[in-house]
């Protein structure tokens, strides 16, 4: 399945990952953010989504997924598309989920997302948005199971992050110095 034409084709199901995932698909596939030259990339790929903060979601020459965060975050999130939308519905505003001492025992890591996404949908209801019912309708319509557990999920997530080569960006200062990142976005 093509999730990012089905998305290009239907503008009320891309609005709906839009509000659900903070996740809004291009038209048409684009050049990763390059900072006016001064930022480069291990790994090419090509932006097909960006985030509200202006982050950037890359569909890597390997077809796994990576982020390239405003802020400078940068690293692999799904190892395919079909586990990338897995990841943002099971997990809205995923970044949230970014403590990595959490991962530690499978337990404590569903009790910890359990917690997240409650914050998430409280403060959905503060502007009258249903998130779960949100989120059970755009995993409906793209085909994609919503879990009620997500460790799984969070742990497949952790170790595609952790795995080499890590898609990692650098950036090239006027004067030729240089600045990488880890390629983890749990290194922050």
């Amino acid at each position: 399945m093509d999730f990012i034409q089905m998305l290009r084709e239907d503008n009320d199901l891309s609005d709906l990952l839009c509000d659900v995932c903070d996740v809004e698909i291009f038209p048409e596939f684009k050049a990763p953010q390059d900072e006016s030259g001064h930022l480069t990339y291990n790994i090419s790929g090509k932006t097909f989504a960006r985030a509200g903060s202006g982050s950037e979601y890359i569909l890597l020459e390997d077809g796994s997924i990576g982020f390239w965060g405003s802020e400078g975050a940068c690293g692999r999130i799904a190892d395919n598309l079909k586990e990338f939308f897995e990841f943002m519905i099971n997990c809205p505003y995923w970044v949230d989920y970014l403590e990595e001492g959490e991962y530690e025992d499978r337990e404590e890591l569903e009790e910890f997302a359990r917690e997240v996404f409650e914050e998430h949908v409280v403060n959905a209801k503060d502007i009258e948005f249903d998130l779960p019912e949100a989120q059970q309708e755009l995993a409906n319509r793209l085909g994609i199971e919503k879990k009620e557990e997500v460790a799984d999920i969070l742990l497949r997530f952790y170790h595609c992050t952790k795995r080499e080569p890590r898609f990692i960006s650098t950036y090239t200062e006027d004067d030729g110095s240089m600045h990488s990142g880890t390629g983890s976005l749990f290194d922050r």
